[in-house]
């Protein structure tokens, strides 16, 4: 691996499970760092290092405060974020609507240990990452 700056991610997911399993993965696989982690949009936006990151991983699927009014309300703040989309939806209306809102990106939740590295370099590569197979599912 050569030497590069470590990625610095936010984890924002309802699930205790999935974000340490996250965390860990991102950090002892991947060797990024992962500077923040929430339960939810509004623990999220109270956040004070937001606009450090790197990149955002933003559930979708949250109660109280969904990630898709999460992402559009920080893009509106910190317009430079980078925001992946995790989700467990394949609906191409719902999907359109993320790409809308400004994510760059995102990650069906059954294939993130698969693709996610992959969606984090393009997008901190400033380009975007949309799963082929999710845009083609009907």
């Amino acid at each position: 691996m050569t030497s590069k700056k470590k990625i610095k991610i936010i984890i924002v997911d309802d699930q205790s499970q999935f974000r340490e399993s996250m965390k860990s993965f991102l950090e002892k696989e991947l060797e990024y760092q992962v500077i923040g982690i929430a339960k939810d949009g509004t623990e999220f936006l109270e956040m004070n290092n937001i606009s450090h990151a790197d990149v955002i991983l933003m559930d979708i699927e949250m109660p109280e405060f969904n990630g898709l009014e999460t992402s559009k309300l920080a893009l509106w703040k910190y317009n430079h974020l980078k925001i992946i989309a995790i989700t467990m939806y394949k609906d191409n209306a719902y999907l359109k609507s993320l790409i809308e809102s400004g994510i760059r990106g995102f990650v069906h939740k059954t294939n993130i240990f698969n693709e996610i590295q992959q969606a984090i370099e393009l997008v901190c590569d400033n380009k975007q990452y949309f799963p082929l197979d999710l845009l083609l599912d009907q």
